[in-house]
């Protein structure tokens, strides 16, 4: 047989689009409220049904390549794991906590992984071909094009919808404290300036999301992460400089 790798979603996949889901600092929301916030669970419900729909095609192309070249004989601990697999997709519905989703998907991806290495095991068995295997997987996805575009959509959707609230919020929190600031006679100017670069940088987030360009906003959230820093360590100047006593809620609700 020659050694072809198997072409399905990476177990760590699903894990890499959870985390970007998961806030990037939950400015003036508690971690607690954040949590169970609905915009956020949305989010990564979304995304979960996304994976999970991809997975279970791809799935079920292996499977049914495993099956017509073992007779069916190879394929029972792979529909076993699918079947657990996709349990898990469903139960996320339900959920309605970050925490849970979270826990349910680092079980999905182990399901993964562990169908993955099984079907490797079958394919050497019964002397199938990794190429046979791939085509298999990719007419399964095919077949599903149309769910699988909606599902991604609707995942955008939502995870946009969760960032710009987050950072609708955050933005608030930052001026109304340079409010207080300047309302105590700070030159606040320096710090200000930043926050018309953040305010900059989340035009190009809402760009990379109008655009569904993961890179656009991973580069924009990156941006939004330093300034954040800046904008924090320049409003900690100010306020040991003028021995200005930070209130709990101002010294969670700088970020971007």
């Amino acid at each position: 047989m020659k050694h072809t790798k198997i072409m399905l979603l990476g177990s760590c996949c699903l894990i890499f689009l959870i985390a970007a889901v998961m806030p990037a600092g939950a400015a003036g929301i508690s971690a607690n409220s954040w949590d169970t916030n609905a915009s956020h669970i949305a989010a990564m419900q979304a995304t979960v049904a996304y994976a999970g729909a991809l997975g279970e095609a791809q799935m079920n192309g292996a499977i049914t390549y495993i099956g017509s070249i073992s007779n069916g004989a190879g394929t029972s601990e792979l529909s076993s794991l699918e079947t657990d697999f996709s349990g898990l997709v469903t139960s996320v519905t339900g959920m309605t906590s970050a925490d849970q989703i979270k826990a349910a998907a680092t079980q999905m991806s182990s399901d993964k992984k562990e169908f993955m290495s099984d079907a490797k095991d079958e394919l050497k068995e019964y002397n199938g071909t990794g190429k046979a295997l791939h085509e298999s997987v990719n007419a399964s996805v095919e077949q599903q094009a149309g769910t699988l575009a909606t599902l991604k959509s609707t995942a955008w959707t939502d995870r946009e919808t969760a960032r710009m609230e987050e950072f609708a919020t955050n933005d608030q929190n930052r001026n109304n404290i340079l409010e207080k600031l300047s309302a105590k006679g700070i030159d606040v100017s320096q710090a200000q300036a930043v926050e018309n670069q953040i305010e900059q940088q989340g035009a190009a987030l809402q760009t990379g999301f109008d655009d569904q360009n993961a890179q656009e906003v991973k580069a924009a959230n990156q941006q939004l992460s330093t300034l954040t820093t800046q904008f924090r360590d320049i409003v900690k100047g100010y306020r040991q400089s003028q021995h200005v006593s930070p209130t709990s809620t101002t010294t969670s609700a700088i970020q971007g």
